[in-house]
């Protein structure tokens, strides 16, 4: 005869925390990064807001670098070590405009890259099909 639960389920003293149920494994929290806004007060004090750190666009910056245009990209990764540079600070406004600077460098040269590659497969096709 099965017995029923209760709700919520209870543990023993020995179990610790979620346990999983029905062969299934336990997986840690995954590496995602979540950014936040935390307003909290002291009293006397007011107000304390804690701020995310800005986005900093390296890991774009480095792909422009290095497959879109080579001088916007060094400018790009220019701004945006200045973004985390101004982040470890806990400089918000620096590290803003430099992360902008960045995103806008970063696109120029992303579409700069795209127009050339385009540009690069029309003339190898017209090359090799006798046209030029």
């Amino acid at each position: 005869m099965a017995t029923q639960g209760t709700y919520p389920p209870t543990y023993n003293d020995d179990q610790q925390g979620f346990q999983p149920q029905y062969g299934q494994q336990q997986y840690g929290q995954q590496g995602y990064a979540q950014f936040t806004n935390v307003v909290t007060t002291t009293p006397g004090m007011g107000p304390t807001i804690m701020v995310s750190h800005v986005n900093d666009y390296m890991g774009l910056s480095i792909f422009t670098l290095l497959c879109c245009c080579l001088p916007l990209g060094i400018a790009a990764i220019v701004n945006s070590c200045e973004a985390q540079d101004a982040n470890a600070q806990g400089d918000m406004v620096r590290a803003q405009a430099a992360s902008g600077r960045a995103r806008t460098l970063n696109f120029i040269a992303l579409g700069l890259g795209i127009f050339s590659w385009i540009i690069g497969v029309i003339l190898l096709v017209l090359m090799f099909t006798g046209v030029l």
